[in-house]
């Protein structure tokens, strides 16, 4: 029932109601009051903003209304009540407003206003037709919703803004809840093929390959981000076209605790880049059995020329020597120029089997064949203390009699090339060699106390003594490791496991 056709007796008992409070005297003024005294009772009781309009001007503004805009009552009771109202809002606010009181809309509309100092506020209302001092008028209830609005307007904003950041993330990103798909951003078209409108409400089964693996997968998120607040893994996934992918997905719970199972993943896929993985894998394999092929042959050929130089040469060397010493013993007294020219050719025969013996043992150290391993450690310590002269102490806890010919070769090329790097930038005065083994594994050990390394010198691209001890190594699935000891020095140390095989 409108406020036009209350009687005076309904208007009172509605007023009453509004000021149950109101002190006992007060509920008595109200029974005598005249129909104007009701209206304005009522508009003072009222938490919104009340007003009553009747030819085109505000005949009554409660307080509310008046803090709206900022105007004083006399200052309103001058204007058109349409000039508070935003221009740009009047034709539509007063179609509204005509559509409500001819009660074909009922619904409270909403517009705006320009308050005295200059600021825009909204405004939401609901006008009737009532009759005041006998004749017709409109009585308008209004509430100030500028916040609502604002709070609105930043939560669109919020919205229009965690919408592009998902549609600029280059991995699909979708929301869960029960396993249920209820957003996806635009990269998941690019993903698996499908709309995000067309994955919306569906289960996240559909980008699985089948509903076991699906299963698994959900099982293990859900588990996982029960006690941490990220997870993330591999896994296959298909696309709308049929096609496998591997994706690279991490799941993400919403909120501190996994609650109606409510998570994010984004998923990656990275089926290109794991197949560039593998060709490069299978492409340094191919290069490594390329190096250990060429190493192999290499100390093949070594050996077959120290061979070749040691029975061949060595013995056209001896017997050279031996035709020299019968010359000599068979020239008259008085030669003198021919015993020093013979004595000559004996020093240079004498210094060319030296010089022979040395090329026979750095192509192959005979110890290495004919005593193994630990010897030639021993051995090749030894003489490289004599030739740099650092002292170089050897501690050997190894038979050799677990170790392989070439895993042999493979530690003893290791020594050598450490020793080489110690003569040539540590510096040193002295080092110490450990060699051990146990049923496992065998170790190598030498440590200096020269400068140190550095580590840009250990990744060094360029440096291939490092790079060639790393790949003898690996060839037995072993490591090196390189690091600085105080005060001062290297220690580098080689673990080959004995059970593995090329």
């Amino acid at each position: 029932m409108t406020l036009e056709k209350m009687t005076k007796k309904e208007l009172i008992g509605l007023v009453q109601s509004l000021q149950a409070q109101r002190p006992e005297n007060d509920v008595r003024r109200i029974k005598g009051a005249s129909e104007e005294d009701l209206y304005k009772i009522l508009a003072h009781s009222s938490q919104v903003g009340f007003y009553i309009m009747q030819d085109g001007r505000f005949q009554f503004i409660n307080s509310h209304f008046r803090e709206y805009g900022g105007y004083t009552e006399d200052e309103l009771l001058q204007m058109s009540p349409t000039s508070i109202i935003v221009p740009e809002d009047r034709r539509k606010t007063a179609k509204n407003a005509v559509m409500m009181l001819k009660e074909q809309r009922f619904s409270p509309y909403e517009f705006r206003i320009a308050t005295k100092d200059g600021r825009i506020k909204w405004i939401m209302e609901t006008v009737m037709s009532i009759t005041y001092k006998g004749k017709r008028a409109i009585l308008g209830n209004s509430m100030d919703v500028t916040e609502r609005k604002e709070a609105g307007r930043r939560l669109e904003e919020l919205e229009a803004l965690e919408s592009s950041i998902l549609d600029a993330i280059p991995q699909a990103v979708v929301g869960l809840h029960e396993r249920r798909i209820n957003f996806a951003n635009h990269a998941a078209k690019l993903v698996f093929g499908w709309h995000r409108e067309e994955m919306t409400g569906k289960s996240i089964k559909m980008i699985y390959r089948n509903e076991e693996e699906a299963d698994k997968i959900g099982a293990l998120f859900y588990s996982t981000l029960e006690h941490q607040r990220t997870y993330e893994t591999e896994f296959p996934c298909l696309r709308k076209d049929g096609r496998e992918i591997i994706c690279r997905m991490k799941a993400s719970r919403i909120g501190e605790k996994l609650r109606e199972r409510r998570i994010v993943v984004t998923y990656e896929d990275i089926t290109a880049e794991k197949k560039a993985q593998e060709e490069l894998e299978r492409s340094r394999q191919e290069l490594r059995n390329l190096s250990a092929h060429l190493q192999f042959v290499r100390e093949e050929e070594s050996t077959r020329v120290a061979r070749k130089i040691h029975d061949e040469l060595g013995q056209s060397l001896t017997a050279l020597q031996m035709d020299l010493s019968w010359l000599a013993n068979r020239l008259p007294a008085n030669s003198k120029t021919i015993r020093e020219k013979i004595g000559g050719m004996t020093d240079i025969v004498d210094a060319t089997v030296e010089s022979v013996h040395s090329i026979t043992t750095e192509l192959r150290p005979s110890l290495l064949d004919d005593l193994g391993l630990p010897s030639a450690i021993e051995w090749q310590a030894a003489d490289f203390q004599k030739r740099s002269g650092i002292r170089c102490q050897a501690q050997i806890a190894c038979t050799g009699e677990l170790i392989e010919r070439d895993l042999a070769t493979a530690v003893f090329r290791i020594f050598q090339e450490t020793l080489t790097n110690i003569a040539r930038h540590a510096k040193a005065t002295q080092c110490r060699v450990t060699l051990s083994e146990n049923e496992k594994e065998i170790s190598l050990e030498v440590t200096d106390n020269g400068v140190g390394i550095m580590q840009w010198q250990v990744d060094d691209p360029r440096s291939f003594g490092m790079i060639g001890m790393r790949e003898r190594a690996h060839l037995w699935g072993g490591t090196v490791h390189v690091r600085n000891v105080k005060p001062s020095g290297t220690a580098v140390r080689v673990i080959i496991p004995l059970t593995q095989r090329r």
